[in-house]
């Protein structure tokens, strides 16, 4: 398998782990309606938050452009999810030779996300697999000015996967996960051990999960 086909592969894991192949119906195994689109269209809402379009505060200062890049991450989770339970996970194959842009151009950026935002809002009134193809291109040209290639996106991805098992596994469905680890976000906290140890195992990140999760005070 490419790194493409992997990544599905382990979203499709994680959501048998999380849910039973009961997910693929569209719904819990608690009987809960999913909607990937909803959870794609949050995440680009924060995403775009994490630039500094409010002209009624300091427009010079940087876009978070890490905690864009972990939003974009949350996002292909989403997508992938969908393309999985409409049958249509190969279409990303034509991305797996992509060239990163890298402009960071922000304006450019928003622009994109906004178009994601409005597609994922109106799903229901287009094709799914058509509205589906159409994110995953702005997805794709997204990460790309964000010097984002597949190599970098499937190592991103591993973590945030990693993150997600750890989260299942500690209570975060019944609500007994803590999510800020002393005032850091764990996906933050997960994406700074990766970015100290770039060639870092899953089983690896998830015992230092594990370690910074004990000591919590």
């Amino acid at each position: 398998m490419n790194q493409i086909e992997q990544m599905y592969s382990l979203q499709r894991q994680l959501n048998d782990d999380t849910n039973g192949a009961i997910w693929l119906t569209g719904v819990t195994r608690e009987n809960r309606s999913i909607s990937w689109y909803r959870g794609i269209y949050m995440e680009v809402a924060e995403a775009i938050d994490s630039f500094n379009w409010k002209h009624w505060k300091n427009i010079d200062d940087e876009p978070d452009w890490d905690n864009i890049r972990v939003e974009l991450v949350d996002i292909w989770h989403f997508l992938m999810s969908e393309s999985i339970r409409i049958g249509d996970e190969s279409y990303a194959n034509k991305f797996l030779d992509m060239k990163p842009k890298g402009d960071f151009d922000s304006v450019a950026l928003v622009s994109l996300l906004e178009e994601m935002l409005v597609l994922s809002v109106t799903s229901s009134i287009d094709s799914k697999i058509n509205n589906s193809r159409k994110i995953t291109n702005l997805f794709f040209n997204i990460i790309s000015h964000l010097d984002i290639d597949i190599e970098d996106l499937y190592k991103r991805y591993v973590i945030k996967n990693q993150l997600n098992i750890f989260r299942q596994k500690n209570g975060y469905k019944d609500g007994t996960y803590v999510k800020l680890w002393d005032g850091i976000e764990d996906n933050i906290v997960a994406f700074k051990i990766m970015d100290k140890n770039p060639n870092i195992t899953p089983a690896d990140l998830y015992n230092e999960l594990e370690i910074k999760y004990s000591t919590l005070s």
